[in-house]
């Protein structure tokens, strides 16, 4: 009986085998069959497809040299085996068309490749290497004769690498910030690294250890300012890659300010400050409310052409009141502007004149008469005209401002309401780009 048994296991085991093997052997024939292309098929014979005895996409494998996640910017390799039907290695240096193609999920982007016989006796391993630059999900085809390997696509997530101070950028930030005596007020900051991912090295919420602030007053050189009064707070979320500065200034007038990340400059981190009372908040928010018309500010102009170049400096005073000539009424007159045998070109004859501010440009006119205008520079409302802050006139002892835009020669402003007409500039150019 015991026998019996037996024989009847070993028949149904040898019978399974037996329809394993005719179904591999129908499925390599038919395989054969259906490559009838001569170029696609090669010198493979249909006994070749019996035993197995060609390349075989599904039984290929692919393995890494890196661990995901990995960081952008690096050289990255794989290496594909090649192998028989039969379980044997295939020699790589045979042609054996080999396709990959690297693309990025989310924004189509498509990598270049490169693709590397190891030269070993008998390998059957092709290296291939590449770099990429955009953070992200990646989708790694490999095929071979236009068929997918085993498991292929393959799916890589590549990390942003560190921060980049020269890269991090301060989110819709111009040069000049705006801000009210005590009131605090948020900058956004974007950290990016190398190549312009988003990112961020923060491991707490807070971060005051990487991102520094320093600001100090914009006046007279030969004024030694006290330090700026203000308050600072950094928040930090490493998921989202956002960094936001809580600023407040506790003193009007107007400074300069630089943030950095870990002692290095920010990409746009150096800008002006202008700090306004809550009177002078309420004027400028007067001005820009009064839509259709141009509010004007009484200024005086000095040289254009010399405003970058010559020096604040007083005429040189080198008569005694000794050699002076007894004043007459046309002295007395003449006393009013400098002289100009004595007075250097740059503070030679201000010019008094009157600047516009609309919602779309910012103009500087000159009457004639007093009744007859005429324009004598005109700036668009746009972040490419920018203003810089100097200290009063040497003539007037007003503060002031100079206008440049990188197409006209700069043009140099002293104002009695200085800040008030950078702050009205500057809000209408905020109302202007949230209305495109």
């Amino acid at each position: 009986m015991f026998y019996v048994i037996g024989g009847i296991t070993v028949s149904v085991v040898a019978f399974f085998f037996t329809i394993k093997f005719l179904f591999e052997l129908a499925a390599r024939v038919v395989s054969f069959l259906q490559n009838e292309d001569r170029e696609r098929r090669g010198d493979r014979s249909i006994y070749d497809y019996v035993r197995g005895n060609y390349l075989d996409p599904r039984s290929c494998k692919v393995s890494w040299d890196w661990k995901d996640p990995y960081e952008v910017g690096h050289s990255m390799a794989f290496r594909v085996h090649l192998f028989y039907k039969n379980g044997q290695p295939f020699p790589a240096h045979r042609p054996v068309g080999l396709r990959v193609h690297i693309s990025h999920v989310e924004l189509a982007v498509e990598i270049p490749v490169t693709q590397e016989v190891l030269q070993e006796p008998n390998s059957n391993v092709v290296k291939v290497a590449f770099t990429v630059r955009k953070a992200g999900r990646y989708e790694i085809a490999v095929k071979l004769g236009g068929l997918n390997v085993a498991y292929s696509p393959y799916y890589k997530i590549f990390q942003p690498g560190v921060v980049v101070p020269s890269k991090t950028k301060i989110v819709c930030h111009f040069s000049t910030l705006v801000l009210t005596c005590g009131q605090p007020h948020t900058l956004q900051i974007v950290p990016r690294d190398e190549y312009d991912n988003p990112t961020n090295n923060s491991m707490s919420l807070r971060d005051e250890h990487n991102y520094t602030l320093s600001i100090h007053e914009l006046g007279p050189e030969e004024e030694e300012s006290a330090g700026v009064s203000f308050e600072k707070s950094v928040t930090s979320n490493r998921q989202t890659f956002q960094v936001f500065l809580r600023l407040t200034l506790h003193s009007r007038g107007c400074f300069h300010a630089c943030i950095s990340y870990q002692n290095q400059p920010i990409n746009n981190g150096e800008f002006d400050i202008i700090v306004l009372s809550e009177d002078e908040k309420n004027i400028v928010e007067r001005n820009v409310s009064t839509s259709g018309v141009s509010i004007y500010f009484e200024a005086y102009l000095y040289n254009a052409a010399n405003c970058s170049s010559t020096p604040w400096h007083l005429p040189p005073m080198h008569m005694s009141s000794s050699q002076r000539r007894p004043s007459t009424a046309v002295d007395e007159e003449d006393e009013d502007s400098p002289s100009e045998c004595h007075t250097p070109e740059k503070v030679k004859k201000p010019k008094k004149v009157y600047c516009y501010v609309s919602p779309k440009q910012f103009s500087v006119k000159e009457f004639y008469l007093k009744i007859i205008p005429w324009r004598l520079y005109t700036f668009r409302v746009c972040p490419g005209t920018k203003f810089s802050y100097l200290g009063p006139d040497p003539v007037h002892k007003l503060l002031t401002l100079v206008v440049d835009d990188g197409i006209q020669p700069p043009v140099e402003l002293s104002c009695k309401e200085r800040n008030i007409l950078a702050a009205t500039f500057i809000r209408s150019l905020l109302d202007l780009l949230r209305r495109r």
